[in-house]
């Protein structure tokens, strides 16, 4: 009896935690944010999750143009919580409306510490 307790927990447990890009090895090439974001939102979207890949443009504080990008998803599926994954960070969780680009980017900017003025939001079509 333990011993299934033990084995539900973890299986519980194991499904808390953010799905990891299914490319990995795409994660450690130099300016790979476009490509290692769509490949964790076809491993999502395979799975049968809702994701979308955001492309963020902004101003640096030396008024320099910079730009990402992120899949976000909704994970797990019968939940409200909003992800955004990039190749530098991984997985957070978020807190922002999943329709409204600007600020979902502003959310996945704020998440990792990075500040700029953002010029444009939008979602890969």
């Amino acid at each position: 009896m333990t011993r299934l307790l033990a084995i539900i927990a973890l299986a519980l447990t194991a499904c808390t935690q953010p799905p990891r890009n299914p490319q990995a090895a795409v994660e450690r090439e130099i300016n790979a944010c476009l490509p290692a974001a769509i490949t964790m939102r076809e491993g999502l979207v395979k799975s049968g999750v809702w994701a979308e890949v955001l492309v963020v443009h902004w101003r640096d504080a030396k008024d320099r143009p910079r730009g990402h990008a992120y899949a976000i998803y909704l994970y797990p599926p019968a939940k409200n919580q909003l992800w955004a994954y990039d190749n530098n960070h991984g997985s957070t969780r978020i807190h922002a409306y999943k329709n409204d680009a600007r600020m979902v980017a502003f959310a996945s900017m704020f998440a990792r510490n990075i500040y700029g003025n953002i010029t444009s939001a939008e979602w890969l079509q």
